[in-house]
């Protein structure tokens, strides 16, 4: 009988959460337009929630017209592309009373990019005082031929330090471990590292599993805590969509490498309806033995120090093989 009485009680409670979440539910509504302020029909729309990384999706009609309709008031990024213009994105917050008549215009070569300066809060980059490295998807999946800190390559204030074939991280204006804190999603990733070496666990993350990395570059103890000394890594995952109609899609992504002869593959399936959005991403790669020029590992102490070659020692480089694999599986109900 008190099993029976409990059973009811949280269904009444999850009811009523439902039905209260319902009725704060708005709309947000637009249009989208060229930089001759002509209609572009046939823009994708995607509208994610900086909090819940919830992600809904639409298409512009003829008239360059778009709605969101049940959106829940708070902090949103909307993200428009369309064949032809550079991809915009714009952050909006919607209140009670909705988000009518807005307008964006579809740059020719430029692009507007948005960070979550604060957990859960998006803002555009020209509003965020603190100097910010924005890396998205193609960056990441270029860059990251063996480990997830390879993100840091290229990038102003950003270096990458690896102790070991597996063991890496993101350098931000020279410090790492302690003093760079990490983020997944808004949420506390811990580095394992309660000193000034370098961030234990920060390459068990697949780069396939990652939308944009943000890294501020700078103290900010006050919004991410005093380990933030030389900077603050958010890997933002890849968001499930909703869509007006059901939709399927999917991505293979193969690699190899000559340096290594290494070889790898990710395969992610979505499936999304106007309620339901949700993804399996699994992934696996084999990085074999570093082949180093002329079988000389120019790393060697004895090379550095002595000027004598490292092959009197060992063959190659050793110990540097590793196989990585794993997956990742997302749902996101909106009622």
């Amino acid at each position: 009988m008190k099993r029976l009485i409990a059973f009811l009680l949280i269904t009444i409670c999850l009811t009523v959460s439902i039905a209260a979440q319902s009725s704060n539910q708005t709309k947000v509504s637009g249009s989208v337009k060229d930089p001759a302020d002509a209609a572009v029909a046939g823009a994708r729309i995607f509208l994610l929630n900086t909090k819940t990384r919830m992600e809904e999706t639409t298409v512009s009609g003829a008239d360059g017209s778009f709605a969101f309709e049940s959106v829940v008031p708070g902090d949103y990024e909307i993200r428009v592309s369309a064949e032809g213009f550079a991809v915009q994105n714009q952050a909006v917050q919607v209140t009670s009373v909705g988000v009518n008549n807005l307008e964006i215009a579809l740059g020719i070569g430029e692009k507007r990019v948005t960070v979550t300066a604060e957990v859960g809060q998006a803002e555009q980059t020209e509003n965020v005082p603190q100097a910010v490295s924005v890396i998205g998807t193609n960056e990441i999946l270029q860059r990251t031929t063996s480990v997830i800190a390879q993100i840091g390559e290229e990038e102003v204030g950003l270096n990458v330090q690896r102790t070991s074939p597996t063991l890496g991280a993101i350098v931000v204006r020279g410090l790492t471990g302690k003093n760079v804190v990490n983020y997944v999603d808004g949420v506390r990733y811990t580095n394992g590292a309660q000193r000034g070496g370098i961030n234990t666990f920060f390459n068990l993350n697949d780069p396939s599993n990652f939308q944009t990395v943000e890294v501020l570059r700078g103290p900010n103890g006050a919004q991410y805590g005093s380990d933030s000394l030389g900077g603050t890594v958010n890997l933002l995952t890849k968001s499930p969509v909703f869509g007006d109609t059901p939709k399927f899609g999917g991505e293979i992504i193969p690699s190899f490498s000559t340096a290594d002869r290494s070889f790898g593959s990710s395969v992610l399936l979505s499936y999304g309806t106007n309620k339901f959005g949700g993804y399996a991403n699994i992934f696996g790669r084999r990085i074999n033995t570093l082949r180093t020029a002329d079988g000389i590992d120019s790393h060697s102490a004895i090379t550095r120090f002595l000027g004598l070659p490292s092959d009197i020692l060992y063959d190659r480089s050793p110990n540097t093989e590793f196989t990585q694999y794993g997956g990742s599986l997302r749902l996101n109900y909106a009622p």
